[in-house]
């Protein structure tokens, strides 16, 4: 496998690997607004944005499910391995 392949594939794997336990925690409270909001017919624009909002600045404030720590140890070992990367055929 050429070496740009193996990075792509390297750093998609890592990205979705470290963003699906949010996105579906995110996915989870919109149904949730969404079918409490269904099912007392309410049409407010707050309800529905104000707990993702928070959900949000909370994620962000606790790291959110270790993603920002999968992206520090994806950036070490590539910065680690930068120099044997840099002698390897590209093609």
């Amino acid at each position: 496998m050429p070496l740009y392949l193996w990075l792509c594939a390297e750093a998609l794997s890592t990205m979705l690997s470290a963003i699906t336990p949010i996105i579906l925690l995110l996915l989870l409270v919109a149904i949730l607004i969404a079918t409490i909001q269904a099912t007392l017919q309410l049409e407010d624009m707050a309800l529905s944005l104000l707990p993702r909002t928070v959900l949000v600045i909370l994620l962000v404030l606790t790291g959110g499910f270790g993603a920002f720590g999968t992206m520090c140890h994806l950036a070490a070992s590539w910065l680690g391995a930068a120099g044997p990367l840099v002698h390897r055929a590209w093609y």
